[in-house]
């Protein structure tokens, strides 16, 4: 009888060891959900530059160099001249929207006017800049997609609330972006889809919406473009990007 006891503790031992005291065997899941993709945050960096600005040439190699640096699923770049040869009236549009101050340059902003900016700023203090927004929550999931045919270029995507609070008063935008080798402009703004952007006047937690925007005019493949899709808020004072996407 003594020996089946020990026996029988020895077997409850083995088991407690293999399977642990929550009764998990070690290397299984221990419950759904684990495992999934993090939404993470993309800086949206716009960079409002002019030629032959001498504290323009400063950053503007500076923000160029940390854009190759990062991936483009942590920082987008695009430098936009509202003034001189390059600007459109989609992007005067957007520089006076924000408005902003036609004192100076450069003027730079990272996920809208969260976190704005005139004037030089070193190396360490951009990538700081970065950084923090790098840490912040993701609030929104967006995904979105281009089919291109001659000089007509369709966005098809999808807008998620991933947070726990209301969105209200959305849009969801795009910009076409080029190098422009011989002025240096390596992220240099051509187009802002502002005729055709959407507006989602509401997006409840868990609650998402498809978008479809269509641009004409534009030759992606012969013009060897890139461009980024945003979502952004149209209505509070910092008129904050809440997520972006890149889309070459």
């Amino acid at each position: 009888m003594k020996k089946l006891i020990v026996i029988f503790l020895i077997l409850c031992s083995v088991i407690f060891v293999i399977t642990g005291c929550n009764g998990i065997v070690p290397g299984e899941s221990e419950g759904e959900g684990e495992g999934e993709d993090e939404i993470l945050q993309t800086i949206l960096v716009e960079l409002y530059i002019a030629e032959g600005c001498p504290a323009c040439a400063v950053v503007e190699p500076i923000f160029e160099q940390l854009a190759d640096e990062y991936s483009r699923e942590e920082m987008i770049l695009v430098e936009v001249a509202p003034w001189g040869n390059y600007h459109t009236t989609e992007i005067r549009q957007r520089f006076d929207w924000y408005a902003l101050t036609p004192a100076g340059v450069p003027q730079m902003m990272f996920n809208g006017l969260n976190d704005y900016h005139v004037g030089k700023l070193d190396e360490s203090t951009i990538r700081n800049k970065i950084e923090t927004h790098l840490s912040m929550e993701a609030v929104v999931e967006l995904q979105a997609s281009r089919i291109s045919e001659g000089t007509s270029t369709v966005f098809n995507g999808l807008v998620k609330n991933i947070g726990s609070k209301t969105l209200i008063n959305l849009v969801v935008n795009g910009m076409a972006f080029m190098d422009r080798e011989k002025t240096g402009f390596h992220y240099s703004v051509l187009d802002i889809f502002e005729d055709e952007k959407e507006t989602i006047s509401s997006l409840a937690p868990g609650q998402e919406r498809e978008f479809t925007i269509t641009v004409d005019g534009l030759d992606w493949e012969g013009e060897n473009l890139n461009g980024v899709i945003f979502v952004q808020s149209v209505d509070h004072e910092k008129k904050i990007v809440r997520q972006s996407v890149f889309v070459d």
